[in-house]
Order: C-alpha cells, then structure tokens, then sequence
C-alpha cells in the first residue's frame, strides 16, 4: 500500500491514526514536531501526509505546508490538515497553500479516515 507521514503532536490521536493507517495496510512515519518534518522528508518517499496545523516547535502547519510545496520534488505529495480550528478562514487558508483536503480531530473516525486515504486521498 502507501508510505505515510502522520504529523500529529497528541499522543493518543497520533497514535489512532497511525494504528489505523498500519492495520489498513500502510507504512506509517509518524512524527510529533515540526523539527522532525524536513527530515522525515529526506528519510522517507511519502504518498500522502497528514499534517496538524498547531505543533510544537517553530513551525505550525501552515508553515510546513508552504515549505513542502515549495520543493519541486516533494510538491505533488498530496497533503490533509488536521485541526480542530473549524472556521472557514483556516479552511480556506489551508486549500490556498496547496492542501487537498481538511479534516477537524475531534469529528475524525478511524475508519471513515481509512476510506478516505484509500478511496480518496490516494487516488
């Protein structure tokens, strides 16, 4: 199946999701800072990356968003935000930087995500 990165800092949600992902038959690189994100990138081929929008270190989401679409060869991995920020604003500040999609934590079910990344967001 896919190579994933999950870019969650919540423990227990990142965890979730990256049980869900493997159980469906992916390989999951999960990640809990934004520090870890460049070299997540360099270690790894990614199909598709989860990425929260608020995280620890220097860097938010966003940020990371518009770093990863700035480098030609990383810039067609196909990118879902995760947060609990709802309004519209983010939503749309997200899809503007290039997102495919966005996913609010706490609506997220594991196995409607799991549809999702096998019928949706790898296709």
């Amino acid at each position: 199946m896919a190579n994933i990165l999950v870019v969650e800092d919540d423990k227990l949600l990142g965890r979730e999701i990256a049980t869900a992902l493997t159980e469906g038959g992916h390989t999951v690189v999960w990640i809990k800072s934004s520090e870890e994100f460049e070299q997540a990138l360099l270690e790894n081929a990614f199909s598709l990356i989860y990425l929260d929008i608020m995280l620890p270190g220097t860097k938010d989401g966003y940020a990371l968003l518009k770093e990863l679409k700035e480098m030609e060869d990383r810039k067609n991995i196909p990118v879902v935000m995760l947060s609990n920020l709802g309004q519209i604003n983010e939503m749309q500040r997200a899809m503007d930087l290039g997102a495919m999609d966005y996913l609010i934590k706490a609506n997220i079910d594991l196995d409607k995500l799991l549809d999702l990344t096998n019928n949706k967001f790898l296709k």
